[in-house]
């Protein structure tokens, strides 16, 4: 029976973590560059080296040193002290309605993603382990953008996905849909389920409002374009592409079997019912997301480069 050792072989397969490598692109400079230092002779001790400190600066650490990953952070408490409640009150225009998943064929919905297990798993595999954590980087990719070439299109994006995130999060809590693989184990995803509910799916309404805030820069650019800036006609194709890539991230977590149908579709309607509220907040006077409008206001510039 020791011959059955052989099936360890199968362990190979663990070298597909190496596709989570995304999940380090957090946007953090302090999360890049490592330095060594000699033990005995570290550079503080070169006799080349002043190592009187510097004085500090009036405003203290500047904005512009702040990772996007963290700069998200900062945008998100203005959401959640300032624009979040007025976004969930029971009635009234800023109210936002989720459907009660108990209203959907859940049985349905299961075996669509048995077929999707059967037939498109083992291709769409690749691209599931690289958006397991992050995504922000196929965005950035698909704009021919990096974070040194659109430091503020990179901080839109993040602002983008940490609001989407904790929206999602709320109505996660309040109606405790089970994963698929809860009701269905042989679809057995390919990586344990994250802690907390299907419904609605966070990466689908991460990727939409991401692809929807960039939209909005990108108008902004059309808007504010000079000879040889951004034109209408590539503003659209991108947006064009940017809502696709959303929906495929979406639908990459239904064929890993983590969510329904409806909790991807649930979750770009909330993604939708956020921007509504966000866009119109962002062109107010005194707007209550002043953090972002900045970012949004100075990302529309990076795609009209002066010389």
């Amino acid at each position: 029976m020791g011959g059955n050792t052989g099936n360890s072989g199968n362990t190979g397969n663990t070298g597909n973590t190496g596709n989570t490598g995304n999940a380090g692109n957090i946007g953090d400079p302090g999360g890049d560059w490592a330095f060594a230092n000699r033990v005995n002779y570290p550079l503080v001790d070169d006799p080349n080296v002043d190592d009187s400190p510097l004085a500090p600066t009036d405003k203290g650490y500047p904005d512009r040193d702040w990772g996007a990953y963290w700069f998200a952070w900062r945008v998100l408490t203005e959401f959640v002290t300032t624009l979040w409640p007025d976004m969930t009150k029971p009635s009234g225009p800023n109210e936002i309605t989720m459907k009660d998943p108990t209203t959907f064929n859940t049985q349905l919905e299961i075996a669509a993603l048995v077929l999707l297990a059967r037939l498109e798993r083992p291709d769409a595999l690749g691209e599931i382990l690289a958006q397991k954590d992050e995504f922000v980087s196929y965005f950035m990719g698909l704009l021919n953008a990096s974070p040194h070439s659109h430091p503020n299109t990179h901080r839109v994006l993040y602002s983008a996905s940490q609001i989407a995130l904790f929206a999602a999060m709320h109505f996660k809590g309040l109606y405790k849909r089970q994963r698929p693989a809860q009701l269905c184990p042989p679809l057995l995803p390919p990586f344990e389920a994250p802690g907390h509910a299907s419904y609605p799916s966070g990466h689908a309404t991460q990727a939409r409002l991401m692809a929807n805030c960039v939209g909005l820069v990108l108008d902004g650019a059309v808007s504010a374009a000079v000879s040889g800036g951004l034109s209408g006609a590539n503003a659209a194709i991108m947006e064009t592409n940017l809502k696709a890539l959303a929906a495929r991230i979406a639908r990459n977590r239904e064929i890993a079997g983590f969510h329904y149908k409806s909790d991807s579709e649930q979750g770009a309607k909330l993604a939708d019912d956020i921007f509504t509220q966000l866009s119109a907040d962002l062109v107010a006077v005194n707007p209550k997301m002043q953090r972002l409008k900045d970012a949004v206001k100075q990302a529309t510039l990076e795609w009209n480069p002066q010389p």
